[in-house]
Order: structure tokens, then sequence, then C-alpha cells
């Protein structure tokens, strides 16, 4: 009973989105225009926030544009403002953020792998709390069932290209995978030349390895 109220209440929140009632900004990216409202995305986003409080042109227009980024993952950012979510979502009612063993994986095909890649990257932009800690839990999901497709060295040097060393967030589920399944994937020539151009990838891969107990 007590999920009803908050089911009803996202339901309201994700209305207003789609028919933009009540829409006091636009946000724009390529050809796409959302109408969202500044007390939902202000409290989500600190960019946007910050954008109004001490912007110039955005402030005086209540427009505020977007123009290198992904519209696909601008999309996506939007949904989770409104949300708390992004697709493809984890299992219903599934909202832990911890990894107890054998937890369903996530839904969807594997280009998702580049998909929250990218979303940790966005995240770290524009300054999103929580984004990164369920953009963590999904892309390690995906890659329980993904490791071993084409897109996995994709994203992994996605990964490896858009983080600094010191942010471990997707560093360490894409090491610790290659850990997993080191016999299979350091036979690869995509994962070999991952190994060979991103010195800190082979240092948490081995780091990975002996924290498993591998001597």
């Amino acid at each position: 009973m007590a999920l009803f109220p908050q089911n009803k209440a996202l339901a309201s929140l994700k209305g207003y989105l789609q028919s933009g009632a009540y829409s006091d900004l636009n946000i724009t990216c390529g050809s796409d225009t959302y109408k969202v409202h500044k007390i939902v995305v202000c409290e989500r986003v600190s960019f946007f926030a910050r954008a109004l409080k001490f912007g110039g042109q955005e402030t005086q227009d209540n427009v505020i544009n977007l123009p290198d980024d992904e519209p696909e993952i601008i999309k996506l950012l939007i949904q989770y403002m409104y949300e708390s979510e992004y697709e493809p979502q984890l299992p219903e009612h599934d909202t832990s953020i911890e990894k107890p063993p054998n937890l369903p994986t996530i839904t969807g095909t594997s280009d998702q792998l580049l998909v929250h890649a990218k979303m940790y990257e966005i995240a770290d932009k524009y300054d999103v709390p929580g984004l990164k800690d369920l953009v963590v839990e999904k892309f390690s999901r995906a890659c329980r069932q993904g490791w071993d497709c084409a897109k996995f060295p994709i994203a992994a040097r996605y990964v490896f290209s858009t983080t600094p060393d010191e942010d471990k967030g997707l560093r360490k589920v894409v090491s610790s995978t290659i850990a997993s399944h080191m016999k299979e994937l350091v036979k690869k020539p995509e994962i070999e030349s991952l190994l060979k151009e991103f010195s800190s990838l082979s240092y948490e891969l081995l780091k990975a390895k002996i924290e498993s107990g591998w001597q």
C-alpha cells in the first residue's frame, strides 16, 4: 500500500514532462527540446542550477542549450531527472545499489554497455548526484551478460578514455570483468590493444587478480 502514493507521484511527474504542463524552462539538444520544470531539474542536476543562477542568456530566456552532447544521452538524462531511472531499467522492485550475489541481469542488448559509459561521463560533466552509482550498478550487471560480446572492448575503451585514473567507478568494473574471464578475453586482439594502450588498466587487472587470490 505504501508504494501506491509513490507510484502515483512518479506518474504525475512523468506526465508533466510528457505534456509540458507548468514547465518554466526549455532544455535543447540537437533537434530535441524538453519543456521541463526548474524545481525538478535544478534539484537533480547541479549544472542547471548554476547556469540559471549565474548565467546570462539562460536566465533571461529560460533556455539551456546543450549543443555538444548526444541527443540520445540527454534524453536519458532527462528521464533520470524525473524518474531516478533511465533505459534499460533495473529489474522491477530492485532498487538496491548494493551488490549481493546472484543479482538478476539487466535487460536489453549489448549496445547498452556504451550507453552506460556515456551516462557516467554525462553524470560527471553536469554534476548529477546519484547517477554515477546507478550507472555503476547497471554497467556491472550488463558486463556480467555481455563480457564476451564485441561491444565490451568498445565500452571499456570509452571508460578509460573519458575518466581520470582516480575515478574508479567504471574502471574497476572493467578490470574485474576482464579478471573474471581472463583466459577468454586476453586472447582477443581488442583486449590486448586495450592493455597496451592503458597501463592503468593493466595495473588494475593485476591488482584485481591478486585480490581474488591469484598467485
